[in-house]
């Protein structure tokens, strides 16, 4: 069977495998509400390649009309996450150090709270709940103990003892550290700290010149999701160093962001490598770049796209996806409160509730390429 389009898709920083995304691809394509085309989309099983590449098929089918084949293949980089994914308090411990005291001398947090004010609070979450819980665990000691003075440094040794252990149940329950995990991660990686990823990267650049050589493909499309869009950029962006006649010939070139948090890794001053990526991207004439952030997502930076700033002649658009549109007013509700807002950082590339609005699966599977898909935005523009 031949592939009219290649969709190659990196997810976050994460360290659930490709069938977890298979799962959730398959069970998007089969919640989706159909629109009034009348399509049908079967998702095959997951093919597991090696320990890095798994794919399946999608095949969309509207009456009276051609079907579209599409090959969806996860580029994993799990395993990656996994061996720098924190287990032990000390580990922990160096995090807040380096993040907390890297970031707040080099005006990385000034710089994130400028591009997106949420995203910045949501990352200082993780310290300001070990400093609340620590210091009231403290105070109340200290304050059982005032009876006597004797008795008051006692009383804030067990009052400091007994938070430390709040403190890291919270920190467990809540999952309030995740984003600690991340900006380590991502601080080691602006300093170039992470060779085993940059080789990655770089793998995944050889995997998309060599899957646009492939026969009858009409669209090779890369999606990035969460801090996935950071290595889709990277990626992109080396795969046109090495092979610059790509979307020239062959395929049409398609760069498609989903929940962005490129300013994590790119206003941190060690990263220049990225800032000369981006700056690259957007000035690739044969190149489409659509990002999807939501405002209401708090993990994201709606308001400053995944490409910074500047000119350039990449046909490019950041845009809502409108959950509030797509879902239905209880589940929309559902993912308002603050511990639940991680599922809606996941709705991108979950089932929409309503038809006619943004869609991941008629995104990736649909007859027509992204550019030709958000032709209306284009003109619009």
């Amino acid at each position: 069977m031949s592939w009219q389009r290649q969709v190659l898709f990196i997810g976050g920083f994460d360290p659930k495998s490709s069938a977890h995304y298979h799962r959730m691809y398959r069970d998007a394509a089969s919640q989706r509400p159909t629109s009034a085309a009348g399509e049908t989309v079967h998702v095959s099983k997951q093919r597991q390649r090696d320990g890095i590449y798994a794919h399946w098929e999608v095949h969309w089918q509207q009456p009276n009309q051609d079907p579209m084949h599409t090959r969806y293949t996860v580029m994993g980089w799990h395993d990656i996450v996994l061996a720098h994914w924190p287990r032990h308090l000390g580990r922990v411990l160096h995090d807040y150090w380096f993040v907390y005291g890297h970031a707040g001398l080099d005006g990385t947090f000034a710089r994130v709270h400028r591009a997106g004010a949420s995203a910045f609070w949501l990352a200082l979450f993780p310290l300001l709940l070990c400093i609340g819980v620590l210091g009231l665990g403290t105070g109340l000691g200290a304050w059982w103990g005032h009876i006597d003075d004797d008795a008051a440094l006692l009383g804030a040794l067990i009052g400091f003892g007994l938070s430390v252990g709040l403190w890291r149940w919270l920190a467990h329950w809540l999952d309030s550290e995740w984003l600690l995990r991340l900006y380590g991660f991502t601080f080691a990686q602006a300093r170039e700290q992470l060779p085993e990823l940059d080789q990655r990267i770089d793998a995944f650049a050889d995997h998309l010149i060599i899957a646009a050589q492939a026969p009858d493909l009409q669209e090779l499309l890369l999606v990035g999701h969460s801090t996935g869009t950071i290595l889709a950029a990277q990626v992109m962006a080396r795969a046109l160093e090495k092979a610059p006649w790509l979307g020239t010939r062959g395929p049409a070139l398609s760069l498609l962001t989903l929940g962005h948090c490129v300013p994590i890794l790119a206003l941190q001053p060690p990263a220049q490598r990225l800032r000369e990526q981006l700056a690259a991207l957007v000035d690739v004439p044969q190149l489409t770049w659509i990002d999807y952030s939501a405002p209401a997502d708090w993990a994201v930076f709606a308001h400053t796209p995944p490409w910074l700033h500047g000119q350039g002649r990449t046909r490019r658009l950041a845009l809502s996806p409108r959950f509030h549109r797509v879902l239905s007013p209880v589940h929309y509700r559902s993912l308002m409160p603050w511990h639940k807002r991680h599922g809606l950082h996941m709705q991108y590339i979950k089932a929409p509730d309503l038809p006619d609005g943004y869609d991941p699966v008629a995104l990736t599977a649909s007859p027509l390429t992204l550019a030709a898909q958000h032709a209306s935005h284009f003109r619009a523009a």
